[in-house]
């Protein structure tokens, strides 16, 4: 397989003498480029020519070195005044992808920064002594996404469509574990600094270790799904959690003890107390309601996800302003398609004929070329979603067979993108299974208990299924970044609900269910609030990027963290009023007010 450059030659007449020279310059210094393997000429019109260069490499270091060499030679040979010279296909394709992702890259990082202050300001500011201190959390993101960005050429982690969201994500990750220290931290400092810390390490750090054990575990499973890229994804984003959990529970304390203050925080009920409240109380009362809707949300999610469509085109994860890309879709109005199947026939040149004739009613063959015992028939066509290349490619063996044709196999570029689509399919339900099994375990390993196991499972199913729901609803199809979403859901949302399940066993030991439900939501509430709003501020600044993949991803995972906070303070207390009730302890019988 090798991959092609199309440059496009635009002129009043390509074919006067000072375009053939022109062209014959052009084509004379790429042959001296290594990794090329064919040059030709092709007339399409008076006014439109295309040079067709083929490069039989398919190394992403090499493909990059081989754009550069051409774009120096177009820029080094002098061309007639009136020509216009443009350049696409896959080399170019991927090499100005490249480029932008590194423009968007810094964009989407001070985006995310600037709403990671200005949630901090609104949010935090009420619960620290200082000011300043509101940010310790946004300090602390920064440190693990830089240590992250370093390790990333260590590791041998290549810069990919995917990689590329992983880093202004961090920003918004990274900020939870400092926020659920700090905010324990403040609410015990009347005991002093030092006491505070050490009921802040011993307490809270439980919860934040058990969050960043669950999301690290679920993070890792995308290398389950198949696909490197994913591998990848994950391992960054475990990795940064790992450096933001180091660093809240041994640099921040440090920063604490040395600057500031023994003031401490007048308690004063705000805006998000007061929202809580409401919340609690309402999910106490209609406990019932809350977790019938819990599971029809569950239910209608596990039967639309496999109506989801698939979008396996990846170049139309880029930026569709592209040069290439626009110039790439021209391509394929001229040349008739740049899905290409090649059916190779191996010692069946008796048959050749009768395949070709037979195939010719149906589809548009590009070439036939033979090379030994082998004959390729390359079939061009303009198909774009994994539903039709997986019938165009049902079709050809269904030919193939009626011929009676022996020995032969079908490949090509939808061959590969519908083996990537069959992946990402297996791949999501893989990696979901296998983070519930780990989390699963997990917990009924540190709690010995069935009922505390479920508990944070139960809020993060219903957003796995409302988020099911909304992508059918609006018709959103699944991307290779989009695929990750259940990890995310499950490695974040899990998070809220193990700090309020921490705080109302803790609460439990001395007060009723619903006092230490109310008691767990307001005090935990306020810190998982502005955990789930920075980790969505980074994933909103998706948003802004010029890469679809990363645009949707971004409003489905911001949608999935707003969702995973509601879930966590209405479905967690729900479901521990169910089971209180079922496992028979003694609860209010007045309503909670």
């Amino acid at each position: 397989m090798s991959e092609n450059v199309f440059l496009f030659l635009k002129s009043e007449d390509v074919l006067n003498n000072d375009v053939l020279n022109y062209v014959n310059n052009v084509v004379k210094e790429v042959k001296r480029i290594n990794y090329i393997s064919d040059v030709k000429f092709l007339p399409i019109s008076k006014s439109l020519a295309l040079i067709k260069i083929s490069v039989n490499t398919r190394e992403d270091a090499k493909l990059e070195e081989v754009a550069k060499q051409i774009e120096s030679i177009l820029n080094f040979i002098p061309k007639p005044v009136d020509l216009t010279v443009q350049k696409s296909g896959t080399v170019f394709l991927w090499y100005e992808i490249k480029r932008a992702m590194g423009k968007s890259l810094g964009i989407m990082m001070s985006i995310s920064i600037l709403l990671m202050v200005l949630i901090l300001f609104l949010t935090f500011k009420g619960v620290v002594s200082k000011k300043a201190f509101a940010f310790l959390p946004l300090l602390v993101s920064i440190l693990s996404v830089v240590y992250v960005f370093g390790l990333m050429p260590i590791f041998g982690i290549p810069m990919t469509e995917l990689t590329h969201g992983a880093l202004p994500i961090l920003i918004g990750l990274c900020v939870d574990y400092a926020v659920q220290f700090q905010s324990r931290y403040e609410e015990e400092k009347w005991r002093g600094i030092e006491e505070a810390i050490k009921i802040a390490r011993k307490n809270t750090g439980l919860a934040i270790f058990l969050s960043m054990l669950t999301s690290v575990l679920c993070f890792t499973s995308m290398s389950f799904s198949g696909v490197p890229g994913l591998g990848y994804f994950g391992f960054l984003l475990s990795l940064g959690l790992i450096i933001a959990f180091l660093l809240t529970l041994f640099v921040l304390p440090s920063i604490l003890v040395v600057f500031d203050s023994k003031k401490v925080v007048s308690k004063r009920i705000g805006w998000i107390e007061t929202i809580l409240n409401k919340i609690a109380t309402y999910s106490i009362n209609k406990d019932k309601i809350i977790m019938l809707v819990a599971i029809l949300l569950i239910l209608s999610g596990s039967l639309l996800s496999t109506k989801i469509g698939m979008e396996i085109q990846h170049r139309r994860y880029a930026p569709q302003d592209l040069e290439a890309i626009r110039l790439f879709n021209e391509l394929e109005r001229l040349t008739g398609g740049q899905s290409v199947y090649a059916v190779v026939l191996n010692n069946e040149f008796e048959k050749l004929e009768g395949v070709k004739e037979y195939l010719e009613r149906k589809f548009k063959i590009e070439s036939i070329e033979t090379s030994g015992s082998l004959v390729a028939i390359r079939i061009s066509t303009k198909l774009e979603s994994y539903e039709d290349y997986l019938n165009t490619y049902n079709e050809i063996l269904k030919d193939l067979r009626f011929l009676d044709v022996k020995n032969y196999y079908v490949t090509g570029s939808p061959v590969l993108d519908m083996e990537i689509g069959k992946l990402m399919i297996e791949g999501q339900s893989r990696i979901t299974m296998i983070c519930y099994a780990l989390i699963f375990i997990l917990l009924i390993t540190i709690y010995r208990s069935i009922k505390k196991a479920l508990t944070p499972l139960i809020p993060i199913m219903t957003v796995i299924g409302a988020i099911s729901v909304l992508m059918f609803s609006l018709n959103i199809k699944h991307t290779m970044m989009s695929i990750t979403l259940n990890s995310i859901i499950i490695g974040l949302g899990i998070d809220y609900s193990i700090h309020i399940i921490e705080r109302f066993y803790e609460e439990r030991k001395q007060k009723s269910a619903i006092e230490s439900l109310k008691n767990s939501t307001e005090k935990v509430g306020r810190a998982i609030t502005v955990s789930a709003l920075t980790t969505a501020g980074g994933f909103f600044s998706l948003m802004f990027s010029s890469f679809p993949i990363a645009k949707n991803s971004g409003f489905l995972a911001t949608t999935a963290i707003i969702l995973c906070l509601v879930s966590a303070l209405t479905v967690v207390p729900a479901f521990l009023m169910v089971a209180e009730r079922f496992k028979g302890f003694k609860i209010l019988k007045s309503k909670a007010c």
